[in-house]
């Protein structure tokens, strides 16, 4: 892509944008260019190559004679056809966008969820395989952990993905909830508590809501291939932009509705606050309440007051990119707890070495093998002295690998196929062939994928300055990864901007003009307006378009599949 060419088809958007009273009848110019009123040079082939003469046979000319002939102006805005395009094509999908979780606890974090979902079909992606490779390790690394309530903790946890939690530890309080048979309570109620009925899955609405978008895309092809004609510019309008750019949607809200994420902050927070309330801690005089002790629990809900942990908050699970790593070292110390409680359990080791292990009754751990004092029940969890965690947990490469490469091939995909099919449309490319509707489209492509990889850095480093205090290496981190997110933001605002005036600008027939009908951003000195498509042209085009289809809709069935192999119910994913 020339540099020149870039800047001025800018400079075309802004001129555009002002000046909407110009307007070109490119019919009656074509018709008028080869009755040879404007001359008889600058007639083409449809591949570029120069012809002699211009006359009716003549299918193609070159950018300048197309300006000088026509003029630099746009088609004619018609009200009719941007209202039925918009209804048609763009509304479904914006529509579609309600069916979203939210349930963040202030609402400017749900509405830049929103944001960042338009912004970076990529993060969106990326954040909902997270949370279901998550739960599925969280299930598979209690699964072989034979003690009471294991299987409720990964079923709490699992659950618990979209909550900013805290750990604490001091005082014995983890591993008095891990081992005392009073807490059986706790966990009960906590798992009865999230089990609400109304949580964010399959509704009338929203199988309304996709229906509508299944049948909107579906009719978007037919009429593509219907209604083609000899015009190049009238081709693949709903086909490659909306049609394709946005079915990422599609995928991603039923996966959400499949997995229906507890991410109502409010909601939550009061769950774990009364069950809470039935929490015991180990004393030299036997199990208290906790409330006799202090106001510190094992488990809560912790409000981050500071502005590295911006992210960590906001409940809406297109975050859960932020609280990756977090959540990891949460599940990490109480799969430690509940380890070695097992480990000690299974060689007969009760908490109080001092007694005698009582046996059960065969299926369960009798409680008085779980009774014992504060530092008892501490030691019984606690890893030996040569046993080292790591600050960022185990098995976390594979899983941002996973994610990430599903979430790049979702976005790339449907951003692709977009642009496939319209740089197959005429003007036929015969270098590199980039033009105003897949320029538009691969900006909005790579700033998507920008955004994505600007907020994992920013997880990274938040979490490595979270994690070490060691050094002034920390406060630099902490610095960068605030910077990061807020340009990612930012970023990610003016592309969901960017991508719906485009939307705008071709249904407005902005695009419709020499400049972009002519390709000259990827062809340059050899860019040519083809008039007139040769059935030669209609034939390749066609099979580009299919081309495109497959590789937009063929991806999104995959990664749509992919989750649900990774949902499995037998391993506490699901309520």
């Amino acid at each position: 892509m020339h540099l020149r060419s870039l800047l001025f088809f800018l400079i075309l958007i802004a001129a555009g944008v002002v000046d909407v009273s110009a307007s070109v009848d490119f019919e009656k110019c074509f018709a008028e260019i080869r009755s040879g009123i404007h001359g008889q040079t600058g007639g083409t082939d449809n591949q570029g190559n120069p012809v002699t003469g211009v006359n009716e046979n003549t299918t193609s000319i070159t950018y300048d004679f197309c300006v000088r002939a026509c003029g630099s102006g746009g088609g004619a805005f018609s009200w009719s056809a941007f209202s039925q395009q918009f209804s048609a094509w763009l509304l479904p999908w914006l529509a579609l966008l309600s069916q979203f979780p939210f349930g963040s606890r202030y609402r400017w974090d749900n509405l830049m969820s929103v944001i960042l979902a338009l912004g970076s079909p990529c993060l969106a992606g990326y954040s909902l395989v997270l949370t279901v490779l998550n739960a599925n390790w969280v299930a598979r690394r209690f699964a072989n952990i034979k003690y009471p309530n294991a299987q409720h903790a990964a079923l709490v946890l699992s659950s618990l993905q979209q909550i900013p939690l805290k750990v604490t530890t001091e005082t014995g309080l983890l591993a008095s909830l891990v081992v005392l048979p009073e807490n059986d309570p706790w966990w009960k109620e906590l798992v009865e508590q999230l089990d609400y009925a109304d949580i964010h899955t399959w509704t009338i609405a929203g199988v309304t809501s996709i229906a509508w978008v299944v049948i909107a895309y579906a009719l978007t092809i037919i009429d593509a291939f219907s209604t083609i004609s000899t015009d190049p510019n009238s081709n693949g309008q709903g086909l490659s932009g909306v049609g394709s750019i946005w079915l990422w949607m599609l995928p991603v809200t039923i996966g959400y509705l499949q997995l229906s994420p507890r991410c109502d902050a409010e909601r939550v927070t009061k769950a774990l606050n009364r069950a809470n309330k039935l929490s015991y801690i180990a004393s030299p005089d036997g199990a208290v309440n906790a409330d006799m002790v202090s106001d510190m629990r094992a488990l809560s809900s912790h409000p981050y007051r500071e502005s590295i942990h911006r992210d960590h908050e906001a409940t809406a699970p297109i975050y859960n990119y932020a609280r990756f790593l977090p959540f990891v070292q949460i599940v990490e110390e109480f799969a430690s707890a509940f380890h070695y409680a097992s480990e000690n359990a299974r060689k007969h080791i009760p908490v109080n070495r001092d007694a005698p292990w009582e046996r059960g009754d065969g299926t369960t751990i009798h409680p008085a093998n779980r009774q014992g004092s504060g530092a008892q029940v501490e030691a019984y969890c606690t890893a030996p002295s040569y046993v080292r965690r790591s600050h960022w947990g185990p098995s976390i490469f594979s899983r941002f690998a996973i994610a990430s490469l599903a979430a790049l091939a979702l976005q790339w995909s449907t951003s692709g196929a977009s642009i496939v099919i319209v740089y197959f449309t005429p003007t036929l490319m015969v270098s590199l062939g980039l033009g105003c509707r897949s320029a538009a489209y691969l900006l909005y492509a790579a700033l998507a994928t920008f955004v994505w990889a600007l907020l994992v850095a920013s997880s990274l480093l938040g979490h490595y300055a979270a994690t070490r205090t060691d050094d002034r290496a920390p406060g630099l981190a902490q610095y960068a990864a605030v910077f990061l997110r807020r340009c990612a933001k930012v970023v990610a605002a003016l592309n969901a901007a960017w991508i719906l005036a485009a939307f705008f600008l071709q249904f407005g027939n902005f695009f419709d003009r020499c400049y972009c009908n002519s390709d000259v951003l990827g062809l340059g000195g050899r860019a040519h307006n083809v008039m007139l498509l040769e059935g030669s042209d209609i034939s390749a085009m066609k099979a580009a378009w299919v081309g495109g289809v497959v590789l937009a809709v063929v991806p999104s069935g995959l990664f749509l599949i992919f989750i649900n192999m990774l949902i499995d119910p037998v391993l506490g994913l699901s309520l």
